[in-house]
């Protein structure tokens, strides 16, 4: 029998929400979206130098401040260390309010002070904030209240993304409903995911959308069993990325009691790191865009020590207390790692390579292998065809670590996550090792 799903008397009240809704968490994700690029245009200014030894020493001091100023800040603002985590946001359905603008007010100081780290955080944030707002205020019963609080963080996704389908398959991915509530659940999170774009683009004109774009190229027989090597390649990248989070976490933070000297000594460290390696400042979405236009010049030396040391800097802003989103970091780090293929082997197309590495080491690292397929289409503008070796160079990966458990961090007692959450990926709960 079919699930009359449109004729339940719940499901029409969820959509209108979900329209509110989508569309107060869109402009909230892009006030906090245009807040951060402002900052980081007057405080950064775009003429950069991405070569070995290109960034000013002036760096230093600001990213070491903008350390000291969020220990500061945190302390004054009482943000938890054990603070949830973007991720556990959004597989609970909730937020806790307490913190949510505090947790808000220090991302933007992370983001804008030039940490490693992305606006997923400060955005799905924003967006569960309004969502949970929206049914405090409007009286909304406490079996409805996940979906508000959902509906915001699709919109809010939308607003980022700027693509609403990817926005909900990410956010499906995340949380899985049963089979009879797939469609209840996926079409009012579409709808608020859809008006969250839809404001963001009316008032920016622009999508995330082609802004890595790469040639064309014609696909061969070897190309497939390339992928599954490359897929392989993701996985280590993956786990290391997770291994430098967790020895961070379990053997350095742990030294550093007082909150604002661990993020002012994490401050130094990414100034240091972002003097020599400039490619490894801020989110890395311009910084990816430079590398791919400009891949020849930089060398493949430099490539794979930037991708080695955008690792570093990564695990460094999510344990030192900076806050922060994963997501367009490890996109870097996957992009980065491609065009040092291409680079070290000229016969690898160079959207292959790179769209493989791309939604390889975060499909793995965040655990949404499908979100990462399309992101490679709307994002590399490969064809269909074309993302076939993709797909599988991300499913390689993920199976090889979450399926196999080939590389697991090495304790599934110790909460680790890159989002910095207090909930694990599956990447993060395959480690079997005693930690005693």
């Amino acid at each position: 029998m079919s699930d009359l799903f449109a004729r339940d008397r719940v499901f029409w009240p969820t959509m209108g929400r979900a329209v509110i809704i989508g569309t107060l968490a869109g402009a909230a994700t892009l006030a906090f979206t245009q807040i951060v690029r402002f900052g980081t245009e007057v405080l950064w200014g775009t003429d950069t130098d991405y070569t070995f030894m290109g960034g000013k020493w002036w760096w230093i001091a600001l990213l070491t401040g903008a350390g000291l100023l969020v220990g500061l800040l945190r302390r004054a603002l009482h943000v938890p260390d054990d603070l949830e985590g973007s991720l556990t946001i959004v597989q609970n359905g909730d937020i806790d309010r307490d913190n949510a603008l505090q947790a808000i007010a220090v991302s933007i100081v992370s983001l804008v002070g030039g940490a490693s780290l992305g606006p997923f955080d400060g955005g799905i944030r924003s967006g569960a904030m309004v969502g949970d707002w929206y049914g405090k205020i409007r009286k909304v019963p406490d079996d409805q209240h996940e979906s508000t609080v959902v509906s915001g963080i699709n919109g809010a996704l939308g607003s980022l993304l700027t693509a609403p389908f990817l926005a909900t398959l990410m956010v499906i991915e995340f949380r899985w409903p049963d089979r009879k509530e797939y469609f209840r659940t996926l079409i009012p999170s579409f709808t608020a995911a859809t008006f969250g774009f839809m404001l963001t683009f009316a008032i920016l004109g622009d999508t995330f959308l082609g802004v890595f774009a790469l040639p064309s190229y014609d696909i061969e027989w070897w190309h497939f069993p390339l992928a599954a090597v490359l897929g392989f390649a993701a996985a280590i990248l993956s786990w290391l990325l997770g291994l430098t989070v967790f020895f961070l976490r379990r053997w350095v933070v742990p030294t550093l009691s007082n909150p604002v000297l661990r993020s002012t000594i994490g401050g130094l460290a990414l100034g240091l790191i972002a003097v020599a390696l400039p490619l490894t400042l801020a989110s890395g979405k311009s910084q990816l865009s430079t590398a791919i236009r400009d891949f020849e010049e930089l060398g493949i030396a430099l490539l794979i020590v930037v991708v080695f040391a955008k690792i570093l800097a990564v695990g460094i802003s999510l344990t030192t207390g900076f806050i922060g989103g994963p997501v367009m970091p490890t996109l870097f780090v996957g992009g980065t790692a491609g065009l040092a293929v291409h680079a070290m082997f000229p016969e690898i197309p160079i959207a292959l390579a790179v769209s493989a590495m791309l939604i390889a080491v975060p499909g793995v690292s965040l655990g949404t292998p499908f979100t990462m397929m399309l992101l490679a289409v709307l994002t590399v503008g490969i064809g269909a065809v074309e993302t076939v070796p993709a797909g599988i160079a991300v499913l390689t990966a993920y199976t090889l670590t979450a399926g196999l458990g080939w590389f697991g961090l090495p304790t599934d007692q110790v909460v680790v996550d890159i989002d910095d959450a207090s909930v694990k990926s599956e990447l993060f709960e395959v480690g079997e090792a005693d930690t005693e």
